[in-house]
């Protein structure tokens, strides 16, 4: 069984809460409430874009209670709320209660909160965002308003962030506020937790590091 539910391109606010994404000097103003997206099965791939900005465009998006969620075999799993892309992009994300989750075998699960690239500029306000993962050789990531490129910039308040993963051959990463090739981050991050368990598994977390 594969679904895939993709939230992106135009306006979908007259349908319930909306999701955009901004293009080519467009503006992306978005709410979302209650935003559930689940998978399971084989070889499936999911993905969730909300308010992204890119190629200079500007997006204002506030976002709860967002859920996505995938088990089985083989998977992969992303969600990127309000990211901003490209030369001259500016992303202002406001994200409470935001979870996702994966459990089974040899499975990626990525998320991307208001990362700024190519000189854009996010600023991020995240609190009570959860990720989890279980099972055999998974891969696990968690962005939070990066700022990546020459001259891009990213303020980033986190409050009550949580990744948890358990078992065999894992690899964890997380990765707040982090400035690399001359961009610039502000952070102020509390109540900050990643957990690991299991054998043989990879565990990292970078919070307003300077690259």
């Amino acid at each position: 069984m594969k679904l895939t539910l993709k939230l992106v391109t135009i306006a979908v606010v007259a349908a319930f809460a909306g999701a955009a994404a901004a293009q080519s000097g467009s503006t992306s103003q978005v709410t979302v409430d209650k935003i559930n997206q689940s998978q399971s099965g084989l070889l499936n791939k999911q993905e969730m874009d909300i308010g992204n900005a890119s190629a200079g465009g500007k997006s204002n998006v506030n976002a709860k209670n967002v859920n996505q969620s995938q088990s089985g075999l083989l998977n992969k799993q992303s969600m990127e709320l309000g990211n901003a892309t490209g030369k001259g992009s500016e992303s202002k994300v406001t994200v409470s209660n935001i979870r996702q989750s994966q459990s089974g075998l040899l499975n990626k699960q990525e998320m991307k909160i208001g990362n700024a690239s190519g000189g854009g500029k996010s600023n991020v306000n995240a609190t009570n965002i959860s990720q989890s993962q279980s099972g055999l050789l998974n891969d696990q990531k968690m962005g939070i308003g990066n700022a990546d490129g020459k001259g891009s910039q990213s303020k980033v308040t986190a409050k009550n962030i949580t990744q948890s993963q358990s078992s065999l051959l894992n690899k964890q990463d997380m990765q707040i506020g982090n400035a690399a090739s001359g961009g610039k981050s502000n952070v102020t991050a509390t109540n900050i937790n990643q957990s690991q368990s299991g054998l043989l598994n990879d565990q990292k977390m970078n919070v307003g590091n300077a690259k």
